[in-house]
C-alpha cells in the first residue's frame, strides 16, 4: 500500500477536532444483505478506472441496509444503505477482489442522528456519503419489515423483507460475493483547479473485533427497480439471495489501495 499524502505536514488539532477520530465501535449492528440480478447494460460505466467485473457476476448488485450506532463515540443510531458491485481492482500480484461501493446513503433514526456519521465519514475517510430519508416499518430481525428510501423526493427503492418461519441456512454463494469494500474518494480542489484527492481505499474492520451474533436467510421482494440519485435506473430482475445479520465490530482507519494522482 502506498503512503498517504501530507504525512510530514503540520496540521493544527482544530482542523480535525469537530468529530472524534476512529476507531469506531459498533455493537449490536444489524443489516439486511440482498443480492439481485440486473441487466448488464444497466451497469455500463459504473466501475471506475482500474476495476473490472468478476467473471460470472457482471449482472449482480449487492444492496445493504444497515442499522448502526456507536455510543462510545456519541454517534446516535442511524440507517445506512450501501450499493456495491462485485469487482476486481488491479492486475497481477496487486489484484484485489471484493466490492466497489458505488453509493452510500445515511438516514436518521432520531432528529439529526445521521449528522455525525455523515460528516465523520466525509472528514476522516473522504467517503461520498449523502443524506437520504428512510421509512422503516417493522423491526430488523424480529418481524416482517418494509423499507423505503428516498432522496430529493425521489423514491430510490422500496422493499419488503419477510421473516422465514423456520431457520433456513444461508446460501454460501451469497456470502462468497462479499469481499473487501473499496471506495472511490474524489475531492475537488477548492479553487476549482482539478482534484485534491482521487484514490481508492478500503475501510478496515479492527482485527478480532467482529462477533457474529445472528445470521439467517430472509425473503426480499422489490416493489419496482433500484434507482441511484445520479439518475441511473438499475432494473431488478431476480433476487438471488438475502440474509439478516446481527454482529459487533470496530471500524478502524482505512487502507489506501490506489492513488490516481501519484504519477
Amino acid at each position: 500500500m502506498k503512503k498517504s499524502h501530507g504525512e510530514s505536514v503540520y496540521i493544527p488539532e482544530e482542523i480535525t477536532s469537530v468529530f472524534t477520530a476512529p476507531d469506531y465501535p459498533f455493537p449490536d449492528s444489524e443489516n439486511y444483505l440482498i443480492a439481485f440480478k440486473t441487466e448488464k447494460e444497466a451497469l455500463n460505466g459504473i466501475l471506475p478506472e482500474g476495476f473490472q467485473f468478476i467473471s460470472g457476476y457482471e449482472d449482480v448488485v449487492l444492496l445493504r441496509v444497515n442499522r448502526f450506532e456507536s455510543k462510545d463515540k456519541k454517534i446516535r443510531p442511524y440507517w445506512e444503505t450501501v450499493i456495491s458491485i462485485p469487482a476486481i481492482f488491479g492486475e497481477g500480484e496487486d489484484t484485489i477482489q471484493g466490492e466497489y461501493a458505488s453509493q452510500l446513503y445515511l438516514g436518521s433514526l432520531e432528529p439529526e442522528s445521521n449528522t455525525s456519521p455523515t460528516l465523520t465519514g466525509q472528514m476522516h475517510y473522504g467517503y461520498p456519503k449523502r443524506e437520504a430519508i428512510f421509512n422503516v416499518k417493522g423491526q430488523f430481525g424480529v418481524n416482517d419489515t418494509r423499507i423505503q428510501m428516498s432522496r430529493h423526493e425521489t423514491l430510490l427503492f422500496d422493499i419488503d423483507v419477510k421473516e422465514k418461519e423456520d431457520s433456513v441456512a444461508v446460501d454460501p454463494n451469497l456470502m462468497d460475493l462479499q469481499g473487501n469494500m473499496m471506495v472511490f474518494k474524489a475531492i475537488p480542489n477548492a479553487t476549482g483547479n482539478g482534484w485534491d484527492v482521487l484514490e481508492i481505499n478500503t475501510p478496515i474492520v479492527k482485527e478480532g473485533s467482529f462477533n457474529l451474533k445472528d445470521m439467517r436467510a430472509v425473503d426480499v421482494e422489490f416493489k419496482g427497480n433500484l434507482k441511484l440519485d445520479s439518475g441511473r435506473v438499475i432494473p431488478v430482475k431476480e433476487v438471488i439471495g438475502s440474509v439478516y445479520m446481527k454482529y459487533d465490530w470496530i471500524l478502524g482507519q482505512a487502507e489506501l489501495v490506489h492513488d490516481y494522482l501519484d504519477n
